[in-house]
């Protein structure tokens, strides 16, 4: 039996590119997703900017919505000169909407 995408998104794609390759680009963004956050956190501005936006579009195709939000509301953010900076709450924040939904995607990508 064939574990269905965990959100509309994934179910979507998985009619148009297959579930296996829907689990491959789930696989990856579990992967990648870690190593993107780090750079958010220790990049400079620029850097910042750009991983808050890849982030961002990675989180919507997954159909991570609020996460989507969060991380779109911080590029505006950086984007702006007088922008604040990630704080150490919203880095958290991040880390715990990811953690939360990690599981469910987790699951289906084993299969």
């Amino acid at each position: 039996m064939t574990t269905q995408p965990p959100t509309a998104e994934l179910a979507d794609l998985a009619e148009g590119l297959g579930h296996e390759n829907v689990r491959t680009l789930v696989r990856t963004f579990l992967r990648d997703f870690p190593q993107s956050l780090i750079e958010l956190a220790s990049g400079d501005r620029r850097t910042q900017h750009r991983q808050a936006h890849s982030l961002k579009s990675n989180t919507r195709l997954i159909g991570m919505h609020e996460l989507s939000a969060r991380l779109a509301l911080l590029e505006d953010r950086l984007a702006e000169e007088q922008g604040g900076d990630l704080t150490p709450q919203e880095f958290a924040a991040i880390e715990a909407e990811f953690a939360a939904v990690a599981a469910v995607l987790q699951e289906f990508a084993r299969e």
